[in-house]
């Protein structure tokens, strides 16, 4: 039997090593081994009041701090009985884009290209191609903005609050800010020009893959719950009755089954389920890479993040476009925030994480109290697929030396974008 061990998977977000194992090159074992500690994020929760939630919650992560932020509060609005108006969901599915944007090109440049590229310190990567890293950085710091000038901060946003916003954000420099989507266009068109260049591995593994899905949206705010295998979950509650969530011995990360079976989630998961409610320029951009759809190559996940940029640039002047509107209207001030009184309830927030599903469950009591959290993680829901393409890909690797195996192995794992942190809250 041969072995495979990669101590330290760099370039990823937390602390995770690799095991594989060959018998005849007929047998793989692969497994991820997480080396973050425990994080602790819901028991220190418990007997808080519901507003400190989304501020601890975008604590579990320095990358995806809005998504967190957003998803609690709108599992706490349902416990609440808070409904958010139009303009508060708009603000929210742009602060939403730029977390996306921001998020998917610190990855796909500074993670994963090294892999397509051959470099192995990014400071050489970036002499290299300076261009194209000048790009990168410009695409990356727009996604920032948005996200600042919304939630108050580049990160861990304070402004977004249950109920809505504490004030408004300054409208002029969101248009400012906003008004850069064309330019940054252009860079990550050129971006996707040059990325394609390099080879991609050849893989193919069919598994279910699963988004938010809703009529006539790319959905990442809320939806209905969409398996590529036609399952359909109107409710969370449907869905977690399906999930369950394993722990390995020795480790501090739950890997999650949708029955008894493996899933994906994230940019791949999403374009494959969601491809025609793209807007127009990103699915002219998809189409030029002539890739078929469904895509079953996780390689190919770096490229779909590109595709959500593009995406996601459109989207955020279109959602602009639609706020200003609502802005102008009488009275719109008083639209940003929603009072309401604690009461004791129960809810459930999902949305589209840069990574894929985030799930987060709030118990109030009357006074407002968390009697009860739990959070489910991107990373935690596609660790299994992971693994599982991992024992896929480790055949194929059988006569290639150990540092081509080895540079596969961490090449697809960096495909994923795991986030390590996220999955060990």
């Amino acid at each position: 039997m041969k072995t495979i061990q990669i101590n330290h998977i760099a370039k990823t977000e937390g602390h995770s090593d690799f095991f594989g194992a060959l018998l005849g090159g007929d047998f793989a074992e692969a497994r991820m081994q997480t080396k973050e500690g425990a994080r602790l994020i819901e028991g220190i929760l418990l007997g808080r009041k519901y507003f400190e939630a989304p501020i601890v919650t975008a604590r579990v992560c320095g990358v995806c701090p809005v998504v967190h932020n957003l998803t609690s509060i709108k599992a706490l609005e349902q416990a609440l009985n808070v409904r958010a108006t139009p303009e508060i969901v708009l603000l929210r599915k742009i602060m939403e884009c730029g977390q996306i944007i921001h998020s998917h090109m610190a990855h796909v440049f500074f993670f994963s290209l090294p892999d397509l590229s051959g470099d192995d310190n990014n400071f050489d990567l970036v002499k290299k191609y300076p261009r194209q890293a000048e790009y990168a950085l410009a695409v990356r710091h727009f996604g920032v903005e948005v996200c600042r000038v919304i939630g108050g901060r580049s990160v861990h946003p304070i402004n977004s609050v249950v109920g809505g916003f504490n004030v408004e954000p300054d409208f002029g420099e969101l248009k400012y800010t906003i008004e850069h989507a064309d330019e940054m266009m252009k860079r990550i068109s050129g971006l996707l020009g040059f990325l394609w260049k390099f080879s991609i591995p050849k893989f193919e593994r069919p598994t279910n893959y699963i988004s938010l899905k809703r009529k006539g949206d790319y959905a990442i705010y809320d939806g209905k719950i969409y398996f590529s295998d036609s399952r359909v979950y109107d409710t969370a509650e449907g869905f977690l009755r399906d999930v369950r969530e394993l722990t390995q011995p020795h480790e501090r990360v739950k890997r999650v089954e949708h029955l008894g079976q493996p899933f994906m989630v994230g940019a791949l998961a999403r374009l494959n389920n969601n491809f025609d409610e793209l807007q127009p320029a990103a699915r002219a951009a998809w189409r030029k890479l002539k890739l078929k759809l469904p895509c079953y190559n996780s390689f190919v996940n770096i490229f779909a993040q590109i595709i959500e940029i593009i995406h996601c640039l459109e989207e955020i002047k279109s959602l602009f476009e639609r706020y200003a509107r609502q802005r102008a209207r009488r009275g719109f001030e008083s639209r940003l925030k929603v009072p309401f009184k604690p009461n004791p309830g129960k809810g459930i927030g999902i949305m589209e994480a840069p990574r894929g599903l985030l799930y987060h469950e709030y118990e109030l009591d009357k006074e407002g109290n968390i009697l009860h959290c739990n959070i489910i993680t991107p990373t935690a829901m596609f660790l299994a697929n992971l693994e599982a393409d991992l024992a896929a890909l480790l055949p194929q690797l059988k006569n290639a030396s150990e540092t081509k195996q080895k540079a596969l192995i961490k090449m697809l794992i960096r495909a994923y974008d795991p986030c390590i942190s996220c999955a060990t809250h």
